[in-house]
């Protein structure tokens, strides 16, 4: 594989600081999570209220899904551990979070960007994921989720071979599992075949 690019955090636009905590007490918080791409929220809200014990920032770019993702929200009891961001996921994280401050990242379904001119746009090929590799904790986590076999094991290689994370878990998610996205749930519905991937950091 060609070595990918370098990227400078420092050239990313700023966006707005809009979590309801200041930014001293974001960076205070025990764990933290972060949900990359997140929708209109199915994932974000059920795994916070499945795991108290866990701050989890959901991050979603598109105005209407992220609109619909907080109507959602508003039908649920108060989540303490739910921040909700509306901003390009890059940038956000390039200037509002750490080296070593991320227990776990969550990729559930990205844009596969099928086209062969866009393999620099799929996630482990992005310069970014050095970034994003960096603020992850010894031995955090990324969970990534694709309904694509051949997306997958790119996913793989790439972040095993190219990146030197450790493959910690990979399976097929089963038809009668609880869906964590609208994505998920429409694809087993169709019978088709959805993966999940989870990498580790070395401690």
């Amino acid at each position: 594989m060609k070595p990918i690019r370098p990227f400078d955090p420092k050239k990313t636009p700023r966006p707005n600081f809009d979590l309801a905590i200041d930014g001293d007490s974001f960076r205070k918080l025990r764990s933290l999570d972060i949900e990359i791409g997140c929708g209109v929220g199915l994932h974000p809200i059920r795994y916070c209220q499945e795991n108290k014990d866990r701050n989890l920032v959901a991050i979603e770019q598109t105005k209407t899904k992220y609109e619909k993702f907080i109507k959602r929200l508003e039908r649920h009891p108060v989540l303490h551990n739910l921040f909700p961001i509306q901003a390009d996921a890059i940038n956000w994280i390039s200037h509002f979070v750490s080296s070593h401050q991320v227990d776990r990242y969550f990729l559930l379904y990205p844009n596969p960007y099928p086209k062969a001119s866009q393999k620099n746009l799929r996630w482990a090929n992005r310069p970014f994921m050095k970034f994003l590799i960096e603020t992850l904790k010894p031995d955090g986590h990324i969970v990534f989720r694709t309904n694509l076999a051949d997306y997958a094991e790119e996913t793989k290689e790439t972040l095993t071979s190219y990146w030197k994370l450790n493959l910690a878990s990979e399976f097929t998610i089963s038809s009668s599992s609880v869906p964590w996205t609208h994505f998920e749930k429409k694809y087993l519905l169709r019978g088709q075949k959805c993966f999940h991937l989870e990498f580790s950091k070395n401690s």
